[in-house]
C-alpha cells in the first residue's frame, strides 16, 4: 500500500538544540483469516498527520528503515511479527536492505518499478539472502512478468483497483503458483468475508485499522560527518581513524549503539567501548549503515548544541581521569563511553533507564550511569559536582579515587583545549 498524499513528505522535522528531533513512522496491521495480526506494513511519515507525499522512494524507504532499526526500534514496531517495507530498484541496488533482518522482513516491490534484467538480478540476490518479496497493487497476471511471479512469495491485490467479477479467476491463477494472497484496501466486513471465501490468506485495510503513527525522539549526526565517515570507510582507513571520528561525535556514537543492539543486529556481547561496537559491525555493515543515514536525510546540525559539547568533554575528562587512576586502556575506553552517555537522558528527554534498554552496555557502565556504582560511578559524580560548582562534594568524590582538584582542573583544561581544536574553534 502506498503512502496516502496529504502533505509535503520531504519536510525536515524540527530539531531543538541539544534535544534531538521527533521522528515518526506509520504502521498498519495485516491480519490472517481469523483476524489475528500476522504482520505490519511500515509506512513513511514526516509528521503526526496520517499520510505523506512521497517524492523520493529511496528517501522514504531509508527513513522507514532508519526509524525501524535505530530511532524507534524494530521490537517496538513489529515485535515477533512480519514487517512489510516498500522498496524500488534503487533501494535494492543500494544494498541498504541487507541491514534488515531477513527472517522478519518482506520487501514490498512497488508497482512503479520497471522490471528488467537488472531488477530481476537484484531480486534474485535478495532472495538468496533470505528475503521474501510481495508484489504491490497487483491487478492482473497478464500485466506482470512471469519472472516476478516466480520471485514473489506474496501478492497484494488492490480491491479498489480490481474488477470484483475478475477476482475468482485471479485468485485461482495465483493459488496455482502457491502464492500467498493479501487483500488490501479492505473497507467492510463484506469485503473481508468475500475475500476470505475466495481464498485470500491475509487482509489489510481501514475495516480493521487505519495506519497508526508511532513517534520517538532522535538525534542526528551532521551531513559533513556522515560524508567524511563514508569516505574513510570507502578508503578502508585504519581502525583508529574510524574510531576517532565516532569519539568526536557523540550523536553518531549513540546511534551506533542503538543499531548494534537492535533486533536486526543483536549481539550477546556486552559493549564496553565504541571500538568494540565498530569491530562487531565490521567495515561492510558499517558502510551500509552510513549509507542508510545519508539516504534518510540525516544531517541536522547538532554541533552547536551545548549538550553535545558537554557530552564530548565529559567523555574525555572521564577517560583522562580513568587513565590516571587505573593505567588501563580498557578502563579508559569504558570511562569515555560512560561520560558521553551520562547526558543521554537530557538529549532524548526520557528516563535514563528506558534509554539504556536500547543499548547493550556492560554491567559496569550501566551501574555507573543508573546508580553511580564503582569507580566509573565515582567519576560521573566528580564531573557532575564540577559542573554544578559543588566543590565540597567534588573534593569528597576526588578523595575516593585518590585524585586532587588540581589534577582535575588540569585534565578539564586539556579536554576543553582538545575539543576546541578538533571542532575548529
Amino acid at each position: 500500500m502506498k503512502n496516502n498524499p496529504t502533505g509535503n513528505g520531504m519536510t525536515r522535522p524540527r530539531e531543538e538544540p541539544g534535544q534531538g528531533i521527533e521522528v515518526h513512522i506509520g504502521r498498519q496491521p495485516i491480519l490472517n483469516r481469523v483476524k489475528k495480526i500476522f504482520g505490519y506494513e511500515l509506512l513513511f511519515r514526516s509528521g503526526r498527520a496520517n499520510g505523506a507525499c512521497v517524492t523520493d522512494n529511496v528517501h522514504a524507504t531509508a527513513s522507514v528503515m532508519l526509524n525501524t532499526l535505530n530511532n524507534i526500534g524494530i521490537s517496538r514496531l513489529i515485535g515477533d511479527k512480519i514487517g512489510f517495507i516498500n522498496v524500488d530498484d534503487r533501494v535494492l541496488d543500494s544494498g541498504i536492505v541487507d541491514l534488515l533482518p531477513s527472517r522478519t522482513t518482506v520487501l514490498e516491490l512497488l508497482e512503479t518499478v520497471k522490471v528488467d534484467e537488472r531488477v530481476l538480478s537484484l531480486c534474485a540476490q535478495a532472495r538468496r539472502s533470505g528475503y521474501q518479496f510481495a508484489l504491490d497493487d497487483f491487478v492482473s497476471c497478464d500485466d506482470t512478468p512471469e519472472e516476478m511471479l516466480r520471485i514473489a512469495s506474496y501478492v497484494k491485490v488492490d480491491l479498489m483497483g480490481t474488477d470484483r467479477k475478475e477476482l475468482p479467476e485471479l485468485v485461482k491463477k495465483l493459488k496455482r503458483r502457491n502464492l500467498k494472497l493479501l487483500a488490501e484496501k479492505v473497507e467492510t466486513e463484506e469485503d473481508f468475508e468475500s475475500c476470505r471465501d475466495l481464498g485470500f490468506d491475509y487482509f489489510q485495510g481501514y475495516f480493521f485499522e487505519r495506519p497508526s503513527i508511532i513517534s520517538a525522539r532522535s538525534i542526528s549526526p551532521t551531513q559533513l560527518v556522515l560524508l567524511e565517515l563514508s569516505r574513510i570507510l570507502a578508503r578502508q582507513e585504519e581502525f583508529f581513524v574510524i574510531e576517532g571520528l565516532f569519539r568526536k561525535n557523540p550523536e553518531l556514537h549513540i546511534k551506533l549503539l542503538q543499531f548494534i543492539n537492535s533486533a536486526a543486529f543483536y549481539t550477546a556481547n556486552r559493549i564496553n567501548s565504541i571500538g568494540q561496537a565498530i569491530a562487531l559491525l565490521g567495515y561492510r555493515k558499517l558502510q551500509k549503515w552510513v549509507t542508510l543515514l545519508l539516504f534518510a536525510g540525516e544531517g541536522y546540525d547538532t554541533r552547536s548544541a551545548p549538550l553535545f559539547e558537554r557530552a564530548v568533554i565529559r567523555g574525555r575528562i572521564m577517560e583522562l581521569l580513568a587513565t590516571r587512576i587505573t593505567r588501563n586502556a580498557s578502563a579508559a575506553d569504558m570511562a569515555f563511553i560512560t561520560g558521553v552517555l551520562s547526558l543521554v537522558d537530557a538529549l532524548f528527554q526520557a528516563p535514563l533507564e528506558n534509554i539504556l534498554n536500547d543499548f547493550n552496555l556492560s554491567e559496569e557502565i550501566n551501574g555507573a550511569l543508573l546508580n553511580r556504582d564503582g569507580v566509573l560511578g565515582k567519576l560521573v559524580c566528580v564531573i557532575e559536582t564540577l559542573e554544578q560548582e559543588n566543590y565540597d562534594e567534588m573534593e569528597t568524590h576526588l578523595r575516593d579515587v585518590n585524585m586532587t582538584s588540581t589534577d582535575l582542573y588540569i585534565i578539564e583544561n586539556n579536554a576543553i583545549i582538545e575539543y576546541e581544536s578538533m571542532s575548529g574553534m
